[in-house]
């Protein structure tokens, strides 16, 4: 459905993507990690073609390129991003918004009580944008993205200023819209929210994807014990911790469990209790975890 291949996006001497390849389908949720300014809106704003890269291609569908403008039209019809508050018009009303996006995008608005109704947003949606709260403006931005309704869409901070309750509701409606067969990339600094509803996490470094991690898939089981560094060096001169094991971030000591038969991994907790450990936990590591491995410095 989607196709990146070997993007190149160079500002002065920076290399801000370098041959980047990526293959998405629909009824995907991807998300994006990394820290600021390393390519998660340059990635974003080359999908959309508000960015040319200096080299590779954007292909939808197998064949529609940004090539002609009867192609960029035809890929605007089923793509959207998502929107940055600063975009919305104070005088104009929550509903005005997505009666906007309905029409340039789904040709109807018969959708919009619906969409209202999902996002619990009757109470409010018939103000004016200027007495919405940063939550209130950020739920109408996700609002106008389903009033869209398109079957590629690009998320940059959804979650951003949204309470508890909001990041569960719009984590409920983006589960939906997978079933519904939509490609959604996701860009969120809320990493253990992504495990809930991504079916991938893509983690960026120096240009690339340095790490895929597959969420809908089993993957490597580790007991995850959290101590200093001088507790992790006890511990080392101790016991002979496995070649493969990890430390992260100077405070979580990962031991992969996979091969170990039930005996072994029992011997490995009873000495970690033994030690008294702050937390002990088993299972994988999580989108938090990773992205201490690969971008915290120990």
């Amino acid at each position: 459905m989607l196709k990146l291949k070997d993007i190149s996006v160079i500002y002065k001497d920076k290399t801000v993507l370098n041959k980047l390849s990526l293959t998405a389908e629909k009824g995907e949720i991807i998300g994006l990690v990394a820290p600021n300014g390393t390519g998660k809106t340059t990635l974003f704003n080359v999908i959309a073609n508000f960015l040319k890269p200096n080299s590779g291609s954007v292909t939808f569908l197998d064949q529609l390129e940004y090539k002609t403008e009867k192609d960029e039209l035809s890929i605007r019809k089923i793509l959207v991003s998502f929107p940055d508050q600063g975009d919305l018009f104070d005088e104009l009303t929550g509903v005005d918004h997505l009666n906007l996006y309905a029409s340039m995008w789904k040709g109807t608005t018969r959708h919009i009580p619906e969409v209202i109704e999902q996002l619990r947003m009757t109470g409010y949606v018939k103000k004016k944008v200027r007495t919405y709260s940063l939550g209130m403006r950020q739920r109408l931005c996700f609002a106008m993205m389903m009033a869209a309704d398109t079957p590629i869409m690009l998320m940059d901070e959804v979650m951003n200023g949204l309470d508890i309750s909001n990041v569960a509701l719009i984590s409920q409606q983006l589960m939906k819209m997978k079933q519904e067969e939509k490609l959604i990339f996701v860009a969120s600094h809320l990493l253990e929210n992504l495990d809930l509803y991504a079916d991938r996490v893509l983690y960026l470094k120096a240009g690339g994807i340095i790490h895929q991690q597959s969420l809908d898939e089993s993957t490597a089981l580790y007991i995850k014990i959290d101590i200093d560094r001088e507790q992790y060096e006890r511990l080392s001169q101790e016991y002979k911790l496995p070649d493969d094991h990890l430390f992260i971030a100077n405070h979580l000591c990962c031991i992969p469990i996979d091969q170990m038969d039930e005996d072994e991994q029992s011997k490995w907790i009873e000495r970690f209790l033994a030690s008294k450990v702050k937390e002990l936990t088993v299972g994988p590591l999580g989108t938090m975890e990773l992205y201490e491995k690969f971008y915290v410095e120990m």
